[in-house]
């Protein structure tokens, strides 16, 4: 037996949060293979589409003001379980696992040339930060902090309104809540990645990439999420 085969041996093994199957992480293959992730997606808002349109009907009559979306899994099932337990329940080990996805796929765009000058994770409001004691989204960044030169931006937008859940409200309640939400300071990017854990409706990201198209010296927003919910943007 080799070192490293050695060394592995004494690794202890991890359990399934889902199965409590033995894992490499903490989620095993078996439950990880069941993931959903829908495509073809609206290039515009990464919403399920179906036909030969790159875009959603919503999108077409009415653009977000991001360019594109990218997201991981649909918000639904096993995913909407983790993603709760990690967020809600400091289960951290679940964000260690999903940052290696995210950086899989940030990896798979940036293959395609696209370029970023820096990502900009959604921000929390103070009493939100206060109240969970970490931004979730930073836990998603971990791994493309530490494996990429790319800059993590958490000082350029501040999220200034303390918005009540989202998730209560419908779309048109959802925007009215978010909208004045954030406050930027002066960039010098041109291309910047916007990251958040779930869109919904995309409110929230629509109102981020505005404020910041409006506001900086930025011209191009994309988006990547790790999952996209079945609610349209609106």
């Amino acid at each position: 037996m080799g070192f490293y085969s050695r060394l592995s041996a004494l690794i202890p093994k991890q359990s399934c949060v889902l199965c409590e199957e033995n894992a490499k992480f903490c989620v095993c293959h078996e439950c990880e293979s069941s993931f959903s992730n829908h495509q073809p997606r609206c290039l515009s808002c990464a919403h399920p589409i179906t036909g030969e349109l790159d875009f959603c009907g919503q999108c077409l009559a009415h653009a977000p003001a991001f360019n594109r979306a990218y997201t991981l899994y649909d918000y639904q099932d096993a995913i909407a379980d983790l993603i709760k337990a990690f967020k809600f329940h400091h289960q951290l080990c679940i964000g260690d696992y999903f940052s290696h996805q995210l950086f899989d796929l940030y990896q798979s765009i940036i293959s395609t040339d696209i370029q970023y000058d820096a990502i900009i994770p959604m921000p929390l409001s103070r009493n939100r930060m206060a109240e969970r004691g970490y931004n979730q989204v930073l836990e998603l960044l971990n791994v493309i902090r530490k494996k990429t030169d790319i800059i993590i931006d958490v000082h350029s937008v501040d999220r200034t309104k303390a918005t009540q859940p989202l998730s209560a409200l419908n779309p048109e309640q959802r925007k009215q809540e978010i909208k004045g939400a954030f406050s930027v300071k002066p960039m010098s990017y041109s291309r910047i990645l916007l990251v958040d854990d779930v869109m919904t409706t995309g409110s929230s990201l629509n109102e981020l990439a505005s404020t910041i198209l409006k506001n900086t010296e930025v011209k191009y927003c994309d988006v990547m999420t790790l999952a996209r919910a079945e609610s349209k943007f609106n």
